[in-house]
């Protein structure tokens, strides 16, 4: 395989953030730099600032965190650097209006100029979506000549978990721009395979399953835990990361440990991350439960590493779901309870033979499922069963498809 390429990558988040989408550009740049390409990420404002190792950056502007955004706050708590005093979840009313997304006007008008600029230095542009109106700019790029790898870490009207377009017009529209990218781009990428499964359905192409992972390295040597210790005593299970803004929530399993009382003093479940006001309150009210608010990465991986078992929330409703924690959770080599048995997440889990599953939304089953966590002694003997999501082999998957794409554009 040719190395040396020069590759674009387009995403509105990346490094210093901690959000799912920032931690998969971390681990295709770095990787990608590692087999001997020259990686340049354009990325937002929005992320922070600050080096993303391996790659050059390019960083624009972003009206999400501009002053003519009147939740920049919320925004700013949501990306773990606001504070805890919470975040809110209900969609902004510009939402329903710009289709396919806010970045077409936050973000876009920004970042596509200084995609053209960067274009004649690049050999292929990797767009990854969320937000989908990145692939926009994948669509230009294509149209002067770039390979053009579309990236899709979500499905775009597959299993959406954003409200209904209010118009006929815009789900008319929003259709037609999901097709233009899906049959335009020279090679696209699913990050699970219903979502690459249903995008060869509808649109007779080809489609790769990269999913997200984890980077070896950073599982090496566990940071210190400053002020956020499991109790000894209990078997602490953890839940890190966000969970209203991805349309899951605690409040079946938050039930269960309520019809439950022989499972406290023996449990403690643990919330590292950003929280809703409503979700805080729940917490809170929940015998069993503790927040511990938004930590540093180093310092949840820590707490990853030194909890007895590891939760993974979904919504229930959306096959597709296998969120950036639940290739963590493998590299911390602990139990792992999966709560939506017919996800994604559920069959990698199970696949690997790390964990156990329950009902998203039953709460007898999940406090039976807990107490079989409870009663497991040691750590699950998964092996290799993980390499396959290490970013060092992602990366490599992804380099495939680049070449895919300078193939598939040379024949156009």
């Amino acid at each position: 395989m040719p190395v040396g390429r020069s590759i674009l990558i387009l995403a509105q988040f990346a490094p210093p953030s901690d959000l799912s989408a920032a931690r998969r550009v971390a681990g295709l740049a770095k990787y990608l730099d590692r087999l001997g390409h020259r990686v340049t990420v354009l990325t937002s404002l929005s992320s922070g600032r600050g080096p993303v190792p391996g790659a050059r950056v390019v960083r624009t502007r972003d009206a999400m965190v501009s002053r003519l955004n009147w939740r920049r706050a919320s925004f700013e708590t949501l990306a773990g650097g606001g504070g805890d005093g919470g975040y809110e979840t209900s969609p902004s009313r510009l939402a329903s209006v710009l289709v396919p997304d806010l970045a077409l006007a936050g973000w876009l008008p920004f970042a596509l100029p200084r995609a053209l600029g960067l274009a004649g230095a690049a050999d292929a542009v990797i767009t990854s979506s969320p937000p989908h109106s990145g692939h926009l700019a994948g669509l230009a790029l294509r149209a002067r000549g770039l390979p053009w790898v579309a990236d899709f870490r979500d499905g775009w009207t597959f299993e959406s978990d954003r409200p209904g377009w209010p118009l006929a017009a815009q789900r008319a529209l929003d259709a037609g721009l999901e097709r233009a990218v899906a049959r335009g781009a020279d090679a696209v990428v699913a990050v699970t395979e219903p979502i690459a499964a249903d995008l060869r359905a509808r649109f007779g192409r080809e489609v790769a399953t990269i999913t997200n992972g984890f980077d070896p390295e950073e599982h090496v040597v566990p940071a210190a835990i400053d002020g956020t210790v499991p109790a000894a005593d209990r078997h602490t299970l953890l839940h890190a990361g966000r969970m209203a803004y991805a349309g899951r929530s605690p409040r079946p399993l938050l039930a269960a440990l309520e019809g439950a009382p022989d499972l406290e003093g023996r449990l403690e479940v643990l919330f590292a991350g950003p929280l809703s006001l409503e979700e805080r309150d729940l917490i809170e009210r929940a015998p069993a439960a503790r927040a511990v608010g938004s930590l540093g990465r180093a310092q949840t991986l820590a707490l990853e590493a030194a909890s007895d078992s590891l939760l993974v929330l979904t919504s229930g409703r959306r096959r597709g779901e296998a969120t950036q924690k639940v290739f963590e959770y493998l590299a911390a080599g602990k139990p792992i309870a999966v709560l939506g048995e017919d996800t994604e997440a559920a069959r990698i889990v199970e696949g690997a033979g790390a964990g156990i599953v329950a009902p998203a939304d039953d709460p007898a089953a999940i406090a039976d499922a807990l107490r079989m966590l409870i009663a497991a002694e040691g750590a699950p003997a998964v092996g290799g069963a993980i390499d396959r999501y290490s970013y060092a082999t992602l990366a490599a998957r992804m380099a495939e498809q680049v070449e895919y794409a300078i193939e598939r554009a040379r024949a156009r």
